[in-house]
């Protein structure tokens, strides 16, 4: 078969099961499974490809059109300009996530000497792994209930040489004590934790049923990770340290309250490109990093 003739084919299957852009994710489905740059499928449309491969091909393309994500597929996604290695059983990467490391980066980067850092649930080590690429004098300790989210963060953090900045650990905070990590000072404390209310799961899209449901749901008010990370690390963090988080939709008000009520007044929020509260950062000090 020819390319052009098997990226039509799966233009089409994605078509008839209503995914948006399916001549956009047909070209990355080709580009990943067959190893080829995207512009192959314009400058050599005529290219043969083996019948093998281009029965493996439809294949997953009829099971993305089921609903199974394509980072899955590919076993990859882009965050924040770099390639991230993602399985099943891993949360996977959203472009409003690179707003939380984007503005970590702005409120780090007069720093000087060694920065700490802490991610509570660091998933596939999206967030740690690019904090670390952009800002060279800082560590971090990375922490998450899932034995393979670990495994996957060490594997990212590897591929892109900033594994020896990052020390992981196996840890529930909902359920265990902070002491028991032997903390030191930190910089700051980041996360992305679960916000989902557990009645609002039902009503997800079924693509993002398909993620691991403890990354996702946080229990009745949504905010119980937030309430939590905040009394469990505010006594480590330095003076001029701060927490930054993302947060659901109609959030921002409410875990800004939960910074308040522990003495947090400098807060700052963030939107997403939809216009959405989506990043908080909160200081008890009116001043950055390094300043």
């Amino acid at each position: 078969m020819k390319l052009k003739q098997l990226f039509s084919k799966i233009t089409e299957i994605f078509k008839e099961s209503k995914i948006e852009n399916p001549a956009s994710e047909a070209s990355i489905l080709i580009s990943k499974i067959l190893d080829l740059p995207k512009h192959y499928i314009i400058s050599y449309p005529d290219l043969e490809i083996s019948e093998e491969d281009a029965k493996k091909l439809v294949v997953l393309s009829e099971k993305r059109a089921s609903g199974y994500p394509m980072a899955y597929l590919t076993k990859s996604k882009e965050f924040f300009g770099l390639d991230f290695y993602i399985e099943e059983g891993i949360l996977i990467p959203r472009p409003e996530t690179e707003i939380l490391v984007e503005k970590v980066i702005e409120k780090l980067q007069n720093a000087k000497g060694e920065l700490i850092g802490l991610e509570v649930g660091i998933g596939s080590g999206c967030i740690s792994v690019s904090l670390l690429k952009n800002i060279k004098n800082l560590k971090i300790i990375g922490i998450d209930i899932s034995e393979k989210a670990l495994e996957i963060t060490e594997k990212n953090a590897e591929i892109h040489g900033v594994l020896d900045r990052l020390k992981l650990f196996k840890f529930d905070i909902m359920n265990e004590k902070m002491n028991s990590l032997n903390l030191p000072k930190l910089d700051f404390v980041v996360s992305n934790p679960p916000y989902i209310k557990e009645e609002d799961y039902q009503k997800l899209q079924k693509e993002v049923k398909k993620e691991p449901k403890e990354a996702l749901i946080s229990g009745k008010e949504g905010t119980e990770f937030y309430e939590k990370i905040v009394n469990s690390l505010k006594d480590f963090l330095k003076e001029d340290g701060f927490f930054a988080f993302e947060v659901g939709i109609g959030q921002a008000e409410k875990v800004k309250q939960i910074l308040e009520d522990n003495g947090y007044k400098n807060i700052e929020i963030y939107k997403d490109l939809a216009g959405i509260d989506r990043v908080i950062i909160a200081s008890k000090r009116f001043k950055r990093i390094g300043d």
